[in-house]
């Protein structure tokens, strides 16, 4: 017995000692120092490394950027795929950040207020008549600043509104052609210009759930949208979102979702379903469902005609700002999820954005050089005449139809032409030695299609004036894509 209360307060000093004592935290690496480990020849140092750099956030960057430039091929690797990361999630911050208003109605009537927050907000509001019992009534809200989504919510609120959500959306309309070798299709409405419909709130079903913080709105529709359906039999669910960005953003239809948890109301943990027509690839609890926009609008075979050769257009088409997304629950007959968190990753073009730069240009003549965007440049060859100088160069980058089959949109493989393309041709500008733009002109432009409509290419010489000192650097300025990544967190989800 004495041993036995020995051998306890041998333990009991230990625990007491330790934390009295508690052991110093690991030192700060430097980041440099970080970079260089990521090709040390220990597998678990180099993952430390990198798992340290991406926490390090975007003070990384610029050292990620110089070991790009490293002989280590093992660093240039690792380095590269952080950098990705990082980049990914300083452009989705910057890019992302909502628009922010602040309301301040008393007893004003709800068209006048609509109106106020339709203008400020920017956001492609309707009310929708038959849907009001008093479309005179007056509103009265008052809120610091809120993130426009945010916004929406508390006005609907205080005006006793709800959104009303649609499938499908009517087909804009559009005079028919009267051959059919070539038909000018109608451009369809991308998911931010689908409008905002408003009406009375009846109270019959729950709000949709949703992530409101940055300037796309993430919602899951409410149990009666009739997107949703229920698997038998595997427990899994196809669960609808609501995948809206503000007017403006340049958002490309044809998101992402990623869902990394999922707990229903019995706290038993769920995954990635695997519904067949939307392959993902798994990693862990993780799966990436990608959505078509519009789907085969025509069905398999197309466009159909009638016998006169006139397109026969439907009345409706798969509204673009819906994303049905497949689980599998824990428990196949939950009622709800107590957590579903994941990421919408999406694509915005960015306009007027530098896309390739050679410095000394003349120095490369036959070569090439390759750009975000699938953007190439060649540089063919450079002549002089008189008192003018010409550079022959040869500019390709992808048609709207590579374009929008990338982003998903191809029905039936026949209607090339997005809802969208924010896309136009790049430029090409030269600078001087101290960095003012030459003044340049056109000539000999010829323009192309190669591998199978894939590509524009345009052939082209710029001609500048021989008084100027040959161009210190050439520039291609055009519309970089750029992908973004939305979280979101949603708890006590109603599910179908």
């Amino acid at each position: 017995m004495k041993k036995l209360f020995s051998s306890v307060g041998l333990v009991g000093w230990a625990i007491g000692a330790a934390i009295a004592n508690p052991p110093s935290p690991e030192p700060m690496v430097p980041l440099p120092q970080l970079v260089q480990q990521l090709g040390a020849d220990d597998f678990r140092t180099r993952e430390k490394a990198s798992a340290s750099l991406e926490n390090a956030g975007p003070a990384a960057i610029p050292h990620l950027q110089k070991a790009l430039q490293t002989d280590n091929p093992e660093i240039r690797l690792r380095a590269a795929a952080i950098l990705a990361k990082l980049q990914r999630t300083v452009d989705s911050t910057e890019r992302l950040a909502a628009r922010r208003v602040a309301l301040n109605y008393r007893n004003m009537p709800l068209g006048a207020a609509l109106n106020d927050f339709r203008s400020r907000s920017g956001l492609p509001i309707q009310l929708d008549a038959s849907q009001l019992a008093d479309p005179f009534r007056q509103i009265t809200l008052q809120t610091e600043e809120l993130p426009v989504w945010e916004a929406l919510e508390a006005f609907c609120t205080a005006a006793g509104l709800r959104e009303r959500f649609h499938h499908e959306i009517d087909f804009p309309k559009k005079p028919t052609a009267d051959s059919r070798r070539y038909i000018s299709l109608p451009l369809l409405p991308t998911a931010e210009r689908v409008p905002i419909v408003l009406g009375d709130d009846d109270g019959a079903a729950p709000r949709a759930i949703g992530d409101r913080r940055t300037a796309v709105r993430v919602l899951v529709l409410p149990p009666s949208f009739p997107g949703h359906r229920t698997i038998l039999g595997r427990g899994e669910v196809v669960l609808c979102f609501d995948i809206m960005p503000t007017p403006g953003l340049k958002w490309q239809d044809g998101a992402t979702v990623k869902i990394r948890q999922v707990i229903d109301d019995a706290a038993r943990y769920g995954s990635g379903g695997s519904r067949r027509d939307h392959p993902a690839p798994a990693d862990g609890q993780e799966v990436v469902a990608f959505a078509a926009p519009g789907g085969a609008v025509f069905g398999p075979g197309g466009i159909r005609f009638d016998p006169t050769g006139r397109p026969i257009y439907p009345a409706t088409i798969p509204n673009p700002r819906i994303v049905p997304v497949s689980l599998k629950l824990g428990t196949p007959h939950a009622k709800k999820l107590r957590r579903l968190e994941g990421t919408v990753v999406g694509e915005i073009d960015v306009a007027h954005q530098p896309l390739i730069t050679v410095k000394d240009p003349i120095r490369y003549v036959g070569n090439s050089f390759y750009g975000p965007g699938e953007v190439q440049l060649k540089i063919r060859g450079v002549n002089e005449h008189g008192d003018q100088a010409n550079l022959q160069l040869e500019l390709a980058h992808p048609t709207p139809w590579m374009l929008n089959a990338r982003r998903g949109w191809n029905p039936g493989g026949i209607w090339p032409e997005s809802p969208q393309s924010t896309q136009t041709m790049p430029t090409v500008r030269l600078y001087d030695a101290s960095g003012r733009e030459i003044t340049t002109k056109i000539s000999n432009y010829f323009v192309s299609t190669s591998n199978d409509d894939q590509l524009y290419e345009h052939t082209f010489s710029l001609s500048y004036a021989k008084t100027t000192h040959p161009p210190a650097k050439l520039v291609v300025v055009g519309t970089r894509p750029v992908v973004v990544e939305v979280p979101f967190v949603l708890e006590n989800v109603p599910l179908p």
